[in-house]
């Protein structure tokens, strides 16, 4: 794409309100990768989980570990959407690099590292999203999590990425030890289709979906949209 990938950290500083280059560098260069803060009982015990395409990275005071997992672990994929709930990682969808495109989702427990690939809970009505990448997710609450958005392909197939379908259904995804069960949300308004856009939690069940980008006209979005869930 003519572009260069990166391997600095930046770390928010909210009391200052400025930002700061970490000493610490990935491993590798790396893009389209995702990422998630599992909170601790006390604000020093916060974890930011890293997922790539090669696997898990952890940063924790400043310093970044590659993490070891077991379990079955969802492989070679990236534009992931990813959030945390409570001490797990919920991962959903992403691409392999031949453009393969995924619907599952996998929960990584960070108490003992290891993968969960859920099944979908028998008896649901709704049968989930269709594969693909580039979703945005956000925790709901401990067992929940909002998905919007992404892109599927089409037909035709990937075609230099002009095959991309944005998506811009709300989803719930509910998550037990072994299952996710899917419920589409019906929004009368909603934002447009789009990928790599930020949703995150504001409180008093509001979320704020910000950015994103149109693969179909090209086009980038600059209007943040507030969905509200009580």
């Amino acid at each position: 794409s003519g572009g260069e990938f990166l391997d600095n950290i930046w770390s928010f500083d909210r009391t200052t309100k400025a930002w700061s280059e970490e000493k610490a560098k990935l491993p590798f260069p790396v893009s389209r990768h995702a990422g998630a803060t599992v909170m601790g009982d006390n604000s020093g015990d916060d974890v930011v989980i890293i997922h790539t395409y090669k696997g898990i990275l952890t940063f924790r005071d400043g310093l970044l570990t590659e993490q070891a997992t077991d379990g079955d672990a969802p492989e070679s994929l990236s534009m992931c959407a990813m959030t945390a709930i409570g001490n797990k990682v919920v991962l959903f969808g992403g691409s392999d690099k031949n453009q393969c495109m995924s619907s599952e989702v996998y929960v990584l427990d960070t108490t003992n590292w290891t993968w969960t690939k859920l099944d979908k809970q028998y008896g649901t009505t709704e049968e989930g999203p269709a594969a693909m990448a580039s979703a945005s997710m956000a925790p709901l609450n401990r067992e929940k999590c909002i998905v919007f958005g992404g892109a599927g392909l089409a037909p035709t197939g990937y075609e230099g990425g002009y095959g991309l379908l944005p998506k811009d259904d709300t989803w719930i995804c509910t998550v037990s030890e072994r299952n996710v069960e899917w419920e589409r949300v019906e929004c009368a308004k909603r934002p447009e289709g789009r990928v790599a856009a930020s949703l995150n939690k504001l409180g008093d069940g509001r979320f704020l979906l910000q950015g994103g980008y149109d693969p179909v006209s090209k086009a980038t979005f600059e209007e943040p949209w507030i969905l509200s869930t009580d």
